[in-house]
């Protein structure tokens, strides 16, 4: 699971709280900033995961694969009892985030050997937003 949303934590339970979820900007010219977006995502982990380290990379492409932003690490799995699972929430906040023009953006979550995660949304021109009129 991955979403952008204006506000995310984590709370000391390890619960993921999440508020206003979106999937476009609108902006009235371009390039434009936009003051604050959260990425957040959840990775889930069974049984056959437990005790070992995953590597994880985070990036941001505009709409010709350039990438605008990029975090990596590692994960490291607890150990997890035969048929469970457990999950791990990750949250970045991204502050004063310049989009050059419009398009499609996405993010990219690559955990492991897993196949990449993409979470589109679109960033348009205010006069195209029904919304917005």
């Amino acid at each position: 699971m991955a979403i952008l949303a204006d506000e995310a934590n984590v709370s000391q339970e390890g619960k993921l709280n999440v508020m206003g979820i979106f999937d476009r900007i609108a902006a009235a010219e371009f390039p434009v900033m936009h003051p604050k977006m959260v990425f957040a995502f959840r990775v889930e982990a069974a049984h056959g995961d437990g005790g070992r380290g995953f590597p994880v990379n985070v990036e941001l492409l505009d709409p010709e694969g350039t990438v605008l932003f990029q975090a990596g690490g590692e994960m490291m799995a607890p150990r997890v009892p035969a048929g469970e699972f457990t999950t791990s929430n990750q949250v970045f906040t991204l502050v004063g985030l310049q989009f050059p023009k419009a398009g499609l953006y996405r993010f990219v979550v690559t955990v492991g050997d897993a196949e990449p995660h993409e979470t589109p949304f679109l960033v348009q021109s205010a006069a195209n937003d029904p919304m917005m009129n």
